[in-house]
């Protein structure tokens, strides 16, 4: 018992670090204005707020609550495709394109005053679930002069792998993990934070995070079992078929509707693209 006691403080101790040390200096963002007129049909009213990044670190559309959003950005600009859905605009033509390299994201909650003191914990959450795919660590920093209303609450870049960004249930999945990591307890394992959620023991961040958990976790198994590489195709494109419907993209390929028919072995939108899960 000393022995696991002493192996879990090493690595508390080696995430304590490597968050420090991604702290030195601030991420200095080319902020997009904000369209006041803006009013996005979304699930949620407030909360986590996400915005991608360019290569050259510019802030690629209006920040959203609604993750969806993000795959229909990334399909967009992979297939050079303008779209309008629920009251969301991005056109490739004229905004930033969303850096492809790797996972690049915006996220905020101008809502939670304690925000700041919450990102060491997600980092960790998110970075836990990242040893157990064998997939580069995230990283996270704050950013430079963010727009006003995020002044109190703060801005953070993560970046990760771009594996990440070869699938929209992995994109919709590094999302809702980074929710879920606002309620991570430092120290737990990722399948304890997990537990907590689905015993009520932990609190969720987010209203229905304990539910989607329960949801999403028989497709965390089955990723992690199989590795992301072995369920997904290699060409990014194939993953986000450009004969699709934007209404298909938005609404059926994220990470619970992935869950979902995995579990249904339904020869369902999701399946029919990622048939190794079957």
């Amino acid at each position: 018992m000393e022995f696991v006691n002493n192996m879990q403080a090493t690595e508390q101790a080696a995430f304590s670090e490597s968050f420090r040390i991604t702290k030195t200096y601030k991420r200095n963002i080319d902020w997009m204005r904000k369209d006041p007129s803006a009013h996005f049909l979304q699930i949620y009213t407030k909360g986590l707020e996400f915005a991608l990044v360019s290569d050259k670190n510019e802030q690629v559309h209006q920040f959203v609550l609604c993750k969806d959003f993000l795959h229909d950005v990334i399909f967009s600009c992979l297939h050079n495709i303008c779209f309008d859905i629920y009251k969301f605009v991005y056109d490739p033509d004229t905004m930033p394109s969303v850096c492809l390299r790797k996972m690049k994201l915006l996220v905020t909650n101008s809502s939670d005053k304690k925000f700041r003191n919450k990102i060491k914990n997600a980092l960790e959450f998110l970075n836990k679930f990242e040893d157990l795919l064998r997939m580069p660590r995230s990283t996270v920093r704050e950013c430079k002069n963010p727009p006003s209303e995020y002044e109190r609450c703060g801005v953070y870049l993560f970046e990760g792998n771009r594996r990440w960004l070869q699938a929209p249930p992995m994109v919709s999945l590094y999302t809702l993990l980074l929710r879920i990591g606002f309620s991570h307890v430092s120290g737990y394992s990722f399948w304890q934070t997990v537990d907590g959620l689905k015993n009520k023991s932990i609190k969720p961040y987010q209203r229905k995070d304990a539910k989607w958990i329960r949801v999403v976790e028989p497709a965390l198994n089955k990723i992690v079992r199989l590795g992301d590489k072995n369920i997904f195709y290699k060409n990014i494109r194939l993953n986000y078929p450009r004969n699709m419907h934007m209404e298909t993209i938005h609404n059926h390929l994220g990470i619970l509707n992935f869950a979902h028919d995995m579990a249904c072995h339904e020869s369902s939108i999701t399946m029919r693209y990622w048939h190794r899960l079957k």
